[in-house]
């Protein structure tokens, strides 16, 4: 997949300390790691636009994307909030390690021709439910100097800023505010008022506005005549109540534009009855009579709820997609990938994290999009890139094939 170089972009990330993730690093990230811990230097290359994890269930893959969903809840309502949603802070820290949750990546933005870097610490006080943030830094690396150039350093809760240069345009009152932030509120969210700050307020918005993408079946059941009731997951009726709210006269015309890609399908229709509920039908080919949400294939219903992402005409910048292949044949997961490249190719603005345990989806993916999650032999979560697997078995990628996935990693059973 072609990467379009003006797309804003996480290039790399890593975290430790989260959930089942004790430390684990990705794209960029994971090359520094790689060359830092244990001397291998491997060809870097970034995370692509349409990244896929791919691993077996307790691997980690719903940790990664919650990550990003927890960063996002600190920006929106701070810390405790963020924590409380996900039952506290010892509920979310990895019960096999020591030591403060850590996540941060590398950014680069459409502005600046060199990335710039992230990171933060979570701790909590010793004998008391006490969190703060304990460390929060922005870092430009300097390509002319070969140093960095931090502009925001906060440690053990105390707000410091270091480096400030005059054309970063902020003024004594301005920082004074940043510095009077608590240790409960990222500092990045008020950083990100200042434009003239390289890179930040798109860096923020980038988190801030994370979706998160997770269907669950039986999410289509409010969109059918009956009632009926909803179960857990990201529902179908809020993402087309979203859509709708969002694109307003747009909206058939969207639904227009996915009927005609997804396969067997002539017509999608999307109305409101008398009390008020979202009615979604499908008109298949040969068949004169709608299929209520209810009526049509689990697949399909899934294929739907995800490919409302690639036909939004205002792309949402970071999006993640949890499982979105179960219950699709293969040529609805080809249908989903294809979107997806177009998508990135001809549209940009929109960084997909894809999650999924379906190698036949994977097969439909370039090697550089890929990242396989395991558990070593101790039970640590690891990752590995898949193109550096291929290498390692010294397989030509020239003649790897439709099916490389299932050929060369999934049937080897290394993963």
């Amino acid at each position: 997949m072609s990467v379009n170089v003006l797309l804003p972009i996480i290039e790399g990330f890593w975290v430790k300390n989260y959930k089942g993730l004790k430390q684990i690093a990705f794209g960029s990230s994971f090359h520094q790691a790689m060359v830092t811990d244990i001397g291998v230097d491997l060809s870097p290359y970034e995370l692509t636009p349409f990244t896929t994890f791919i691993g077996t269930s307790g691997t980690g893959k719903s940790s990664i994307l919650d990550i990003f969903s927890f960063i996002s809840d600190c920006l929106e309502h701070g810390l405790d909030e963020a924590l409380n949603r996900r039952g506290g802070f010892d509920a979310v820290h990895n019960r096999n390690s020591e030591g403060p949750i850590s996540f941060g990546l590398i950014y680069r933005a459409c502005s600046e021709p060199t990335p710039l870097t992230y990171a933060i610490n979570i701790e909590k006080k010793a004998g008391t439910q006490y969190a703060y943030i304990e460390t929060e830094a922005i870092v430009y690396r300097n390509n002319q100097h070969n140093g960095v150039n931090p502009i925001l350093l906060f440690q053990n809760g105390e707000k410091s800023l270091r480096h400030l240069n005059p054309w970063y345009g902020a003024g004594v009152l301005e920082l004074e505010l940043v510095k009077r932030t608590d240790a409960k509120h990222l500092a990045l969210a008020t950083l990100a008022n200042y434009e003239n700050l390289p890179d930040v307020p798109q860096l923020k918005r980038h988190l801030d506005q994370f979706h998160h993408a997770c269907y669950f079946p039986d999410n289509a059941s409010g969109l059918i005549p009956r009632s009926h009731k909803q179960t857990k997951g990201t529902s179908l009726v809020s993402e087309l109540k979203r859509f709708r709210g969002k694109h307003g006269s747009e909206f058939q015309e969207i639904l227009d534009v996915i009927a005609r890609q997804l396969p067997g399908v002539e017509k999608i229709n999307c109305e409101t009855n008398e009390s008020g509920r979202q009615i979604l039908s499908f008109f298949m080919a040969g068949q004169e009579e709608p299929f209520f949400a209810d009526q049509v294939g689990e697949g399909l219903l899934r294929l739907f709820f995800h490919v409302l992402l690639f036909e939004d005409p205002v792309p949402i910048p970071l999006v993640g997609i949890e499982e979105p292949a179960a219950y699709m044949d293969e040529e609805q997961m080809k249908v989903f990938v294809n979107m997806a490249r177009r998508f990135v190719n001809e549209k940009g603005g929109t960084q997909f994290l894809v999650t999924t345990n379906q190698f036949a989806m994977v097969d439909q993916m370039d090697p550089t999009e890929v990242w396989i999650l395991y558990r070593d032999t101790q039970g640590d979560i690891k990752s590995t890139r898949a193109l550096d697997e291929l290498s390692f078995q010294g397989i030509d990628l020239n003649t790897i094939g439709p099916y490389w996935y299932s050929d060369y990693i999934y049937r080897k059973g290394n993963f």
